[in-house]
């Protein structure tokens, strides 16, 4: 059996590529996150108090990189080469479905940290992904919308409640692979415990509006 490594971003498709993963025959050791200058998943906008209780809920260790988009490879780079010496891991698991630059990319930073990416998403329809999300009970809510959409109303939204026809009437992708949403995972199969969490501060940033959910105390 393989040992592995997640990159976890917090959301519902690096929560399916993990799930995958381990029904597969892996061994998962390790999540891995990046990280802005302010503790927050990149792209996902999860805080790095809900990465550590995913985490938590999961059983696993997870390793929090900050880095920049400018700076993104060499540390991403740096981060992997650690964790295969430390967690003696074979291969570095991502969530994507389609978009080549994006494997490429994660192809490449593997290869120099001498670990394969495996992509257990890859080529599956976007149809496919949503429903098997759903069907296994992966609980998401709405994280972060991009401002190029009339979705704003979404944002703190289930996942599974959302209206996919109209998405799509929309132009928007229904998994959210061209970062038109990014959500974050409150419970899933592999949780010990469902997180209890609420919506924060809603952020507008440049191109997204992001919601800071907490864990509830």
């Amino acid at each position: 059996m393989e040992n592995i490594a997640i990159s976890w971003s917090g959301g519902k498709d690096s929560a399916l590529a993990l799930h995958l993963a381990l029904a597969s025959g892996l061994k998962p050791q390790v999540l891995l996150c990046m990280v802005d200058e302010r503790g927050y998943s990149r792209s996902n906008g999860v805080s790095t108090q809900i990465l550590q209780h995913q985490a938590s809920a999961l059983n696993l260790p997870i390793l929090l990189k900050e880095s920049s988009w400018n700076s993104y490879e060499p540390n991403l780079v740096e981060v992997l080469t650690e964790i295969e010496h430390a967690y003696n891991v074979t291969q570095c698991v991502f969530g994507d479905i389609d978009v080549v630059v994006h494997r490429q990319f994660e192809e490449s930073v593997c290869q120099q940290s001498g670990l394969s990416a495996y992509l257990p998403l890859w080529g599956k329809s976007r149809l496919d992904v949503k429903n098997e999300i759903i069907r296994l009970g992966i609980k998401s809510k709405l994280s972060v919308v991009s401002k190029k959409y009339a979705i704003d109303e979404l944002l703190g939204a289930e996942y599974s409640e959302l209206d996919f026809a109209c998405l799509e009437q929309l132009g928007v992708d229904i998994c959210g692979e061209n970062g038109e949403f990014h959500t974050l995972v409150y419970d899933a199969p592999l949780f010990k415990q469902m997180l209890n969490i609420e919506a924060g501060e809603v952020y507008d940033l440049e191109h997204v509006l992001l919601c800071d959910f907490k864990i509830k105390t």
